[in-house]
């Protein structure tokens, strides 16, 4: 069910605020709203509170964090709480930062590419699917410290 009701923030608690007024006063002070941000690499990655649920009722989204730079299509990514659109930034910012080391390595001449085909933030994971198992298999034979293969995955531990 859509949710049309206007949120503040208390306590980095997304409420509802029935007063236009209020929501106005609140939604039109910029501190009120940026959550994070943070330069990764040659990219910027900002998280904000919308101030209204993208989302719905079952699936709530307050937060959209953007990675600014990026000239692909990719869609900002939404989160119900703060602490989740917190742990979408600092994935997106490793994301960028891993981007920016990558192209300076492929500048230098140095090859070490995988393609994949779709990337997952969850909690403590950065996850990259690849186009098969075979191809993480090639990229990663053994795990690393930070680094870990599952099938086709290839994921990189925050909380490692």
């Amino acid at each position: 069910m859509k949710d049309l009701q206007r949120y503040i923030l208390q306590d980095k608690q997304p409420v509802i605020c029935k007063d236009e007024v209020t929501w106005r006063t609140f939604m039109n002070n910029g501190d009120n709203l940026l959550v994070a941000q943070d330069s990764a690499g040659k990219f910027k990655v900002v998280t904000v509170f919308l101030g209204f649920n993208y989302g719905n009722t079952e699936q709530p989204s307050f937060f959209q964090t953007t990675c600014l730079g990026v000239t692909s299509e990719k869609r900002p990514q939404y989160a119900a709480s703060w602490e989740k659109a917190m742990l979408r930034h600092r994935g997106a910012v490793k994301c960028g930062e891993m981007l920016t080391e990558f192209e300076a390595e492929r500048a230098a001449g140095i090859d070490r590419s995988w393609e994949f085909i779709d990337c997952h933030v969850t909690p403590g994971e950065l996850q990259f699917m690849l186009k098969s198992e075979a191809e993480a298999l090639r990229v990663m034979p053994n795990d690393q410290k930070h680094w870990k293969r599952r099938g086709r995955m290839i994921i990189f531990c925050f909380d490692m």
